[in-house]
């Protein structure tokens, strides 16, 4: 039964051979439906290990929407994950009780922080800036805006305009290739079929500020047909696809485009290769949004959004330059190009303790094309084509080893 825990006996070449027991998530990506379906990993869901990696997936989720602003929901998702924490640490008393007792401190903390009633500064320039829709003082925390050009007259703030109920049907396409090389190791290549996805966009509610509560809800996914993609990995994917049709997330969307938090609604008892999946689909359907300067702009203008970006220890700062190619009434044609890094950082799992990790640099970029009509919340059609980079140096006990990964992703969004 494969586990993805390591024990001091294993060599890194012993994990080399079984990738989809090793691969850490914040590089899996989009992969997930393909490594977290694997049937060796369905055999073993009541392993410790396993078990404490699907908390550890909701104290990151938490961590998420704290970093997105969105408070109330992180709580909730802390007091979950400290209930969890609990029992594991009653089932599991031997199972690296420091760790489980770290988590359980880190979680606790995280509680009282945000259970505390936050600081009022009332009469201030800043409060008032807050409150206005779209202000640039509302942006969520960490986001930056800056505007390049104007662009010619005439210009005008570029504002979403949706309304409690207007809906949206929209087509995701998403299509993985992927490299990884270790070194002493033959390379692996994995080429994913590319996945179809039907999704439903409702506005339910915006607020006084301007902020759009939506709901999306995954319909019908399919694989195209693919000569060049393994059959076990489309096999695997299409028996997990069953139990993602119907299922819902809501979020929140800044009149200017700037995404506040998200979160999925997932079924009681779901298993977590169907969490994952649909965590992954999320993150994809989000870098379809584009973020709107806070000044009026014209045919041309140009403006940048800087974001960081959390995954699994690791901080990628996110920069996305967007140029307004045209306007036509409130239609935008948008074209963009993106850059990801990340410096030399030290990457910690509680799940793996025997395995150290040092990032030694990620890099990534990505053109795309939007077309937006600005009384839906997502754009009419859009593309994206990314590629990265990671070169790692891991030590499994006294052995040393470095990796190094590629991988290209193409998606694709249209208005049904």
């Amino acid at each position: 039964m494969s586990k993805i825990g390591f024990s001091p006996s294993q060599s890194i070449g012993d994990v080399w051979r079984k990738p989809t027991s090793a691969l850490p998530r914040w590089l899996g990506g989009l992969l997930a439906l393909v490594l977290l379906t694997a049937p060796s990993l369905q055999a073993s869901l009541e392993d410790p290990d396993l078990q404490f990696i699907k908390i550890m997936s909701v104290i990151d989720q938490a961590d998420t929407l704290k970093t997105n602003g969105n408070d109330p929901a992180a709580r909730t998702k802390y007091q979950e994950a400290h209930r969890l924490l609990q029992n594991f640490r009653k089932n599991h008393p031997v199972w690296n009780p420091k760790v489980v007792a770290f988590r359980l401190k880190y979680v606790a903390d995280r509680i009282e922080a945000l259970s505390k009633p936050p600081p009022v500064a009332e009469g201030t320039e800043t409060a008032a800036a807050e409150g206005r829709a779209g202000s640039s003082a509302a942006l969520p925390a960490g986001v930056q805006v800056k505007l390049l050009e104007a662009g010619a007259e005439p210009r005008r703030p570029l504002r979403l305009q949706a309304k409690p109920g207007d809906q949206q049907s929209l087509n995701m396409t998403m299509k993985l290739a992927m490299d990884m090389e270790l070194a002493g190791m033959p390379p692996q290549s994995v080429k994913m079929p590319a996945i179809k996805l039907d999704l439903a966009v409702a506005v339910k509610e915006v607020a006084a500020n301007g902020d759009i509560t939506f709901e999306t809800t995954l319909g019908k996914a399919s694989l195209a047909e693919d000569a060049d993609a393994l059959p076990q990995m489309a096999d695997a994917i299409k028996a997990s696809f069953d139990s993602l049709e119907g299922l819902a997330g809501t979020g929140t969307i800044s009149p200017r485009g700037l995404g506040r938090n998200a979160e999925l609604k997932m079924p009681v008892g779901s298993d977590p290769q169907t969490r994952q999946a649909m965590q992954q689909m999320n993150d994809a359907f989000s870098t379809f949004a584009v973020g709107f300067p806070d000044e009026p702009v014209g045919p041309g203008a140009r403006w940048e959004v800087k974001l960081p970006l959390k995954s699994q220890g690791m901080t990628i700062t996110q920069t996305a330059t967007y140029q307004l190619a045209a306007v036509e009434g409130d239609t935008l044609t948008i074209k963009s190009t993106v850059t990801q890094q990340a410096a030399n950082q030290k990457i910690t799992n509680p799940a793996m303790p025997n395995l150290k990790m040092d990032l030694v640099k990620m890099t990534g970029s990505g053109t795309g094309t939007s077309t937006i009509n600005l009384a839906q919340l997502f754009p009419s059609r859009a593309s994206m084509d990314t590629k990265s980079e990671a070169d790692m140096a891991m030590s499994l006990g006294a052995q040393k080893q470095t990796m190094s990964m590629k991988m290209d992703v193409r998606l694709q969004l249209d208005s049904k």
